[in-house]
């Protein structure tokens, strides 16, 4: 009985080495991968997956499509993502809220980040900053928040919904300055640009992708990097640690995934391309351009994100006060 069951066990470890290396000599097939965005057109995330796609069908002879699924915070794009079928020709690129921050916010997501997917590897990571308008009176973060405490009427800041990383670092400061800010939530990132710069919004709280091109322009005043080190970007920002605030500290962090039960090779296939990208000069520069720290690395360095990313967005979002929809 148990020889038959250790010839059982060999047969089905063969069968599946065998699927395996099946899977890795005819993937990729001559027909487009499906790069899967849980995000509308134009957002921060957008421009990223666009590239980091393309470099990687160079690197693996291959086409992507770019499919945004926008919806529920991103919800919506990661159960699609995690249903497809796991053969290598679609596949995630996702971040912080909807990998980790989603879980806390919604009852009920669709999905596991952790189950449903396959970790290919990160991308890398940008922080938030407090932004205002060129004409707004503070140009410090202390000078925000004496502001903030001064005037008689709360100050307003916008924001990319609940739970969204804008959120979050506003609500980190809100709690220093007493609750002395007021949330707006908006349906998108331009539409808070808009009414900051219109001086309907005291504030707002963006990633820097989003924020680089109207500071360069004159647009907003940026006065804090929510991190520990500057950005390149914005070297002339000084961080909120700088500042006095060693615990002011959001940010938002990009990665690929694959649907769960995608065959090693080809997971071991993308994250290699991935890396490539990751740690070609060009790439770099264009990449870090756009406001981003590379973390390039193993899909186990990703594994290891989601498992201590998940629970300290719980631990923020119960400080926040914000129940579960």
């Amino acid at each position: 009985m148990r020889k038959r069951h250790a010839y059982a066990a060999i047969a089905a470890l063969a069968a599946l080495q065998a699927t395996a290396a099946q899977a890795d000599a005819a993937w990729p097939k001559a027909h487009p991968i499906t790069m899967v965005l849980p995000a509308g057109a134009g957002g921060s995330s957008d421009p990223l997956t666009r590239y980091v796609s393309e470099e990687i069908g160079k690197r693996i002879g291959q086409s992507f499509i770019v499919q945004n699924r926008p919806g529920a915070g991103g919800n919506v794009g990661m159960v699609y993502g995690a249903k497809a079928r796991p053969d290598g020709y679609t596949l995630t690129i996702s971040w912080t809220g909807p990998m980790a921050t989603n879980l806390a916010l919604y009852k009920e997501v669709g999905f596991s980040p952790q189950k449903d997917f396959a970790p290919v590897g990160m991308i890398g990571c940008t922080p938030n900053v407090l932004a205002v308008d060129k004409s707004s009176p503070p140009s410090s973060l202390q000078e925000f928040n004496r502001l903030a405490k001064e005037k008689p009427e709360k100050f307003s800041y916008g924001t990319t919904g609940v739970g969204s990383s804008w959120h979050i670092a506003a609500e980190m400061l809100n709690r220093d300055l007493g609750d002395r800010l007021v949330h707006v939530p908006y349906q998108s990132p331009g539409a808070a640009l808009t009414d900051m710069k219109g001086r309907r919004l005291d504030a707002i709280f963006p990633v820097i992708p989003m924020t680089v091109p109207h500071a360069r322009a004159g647009e907003m005043k940026v006065l804090a990097v929510f991190s520990k080190e500057r950005s390149s970007v914005l070297p002339e920002v000084p961080t909120t640690v700088e500042q006095g605030f060693p615990d002011l500290l959001s940010d938002t962090c990009f990665a690929l995934l694959a649907p769960a039960g995608t065959p090693a090779p080809i997971v071991d296939q993308l994250n290699k391309a991935l890396n490539q990208v990751l740690s070609d000069q060009a790439s770099r520069t264009r990449i870090e351009d756009m406001g981003i720290q590379i973390r390039s690395g193993p899909p186990s360095q990703l594994q290891a994100y989601l498992d201590t990313e998940i629970p300290r967005q719980a631990r923020l979002v119960r400080a926040m006060g914000v129940s579960p929809e």
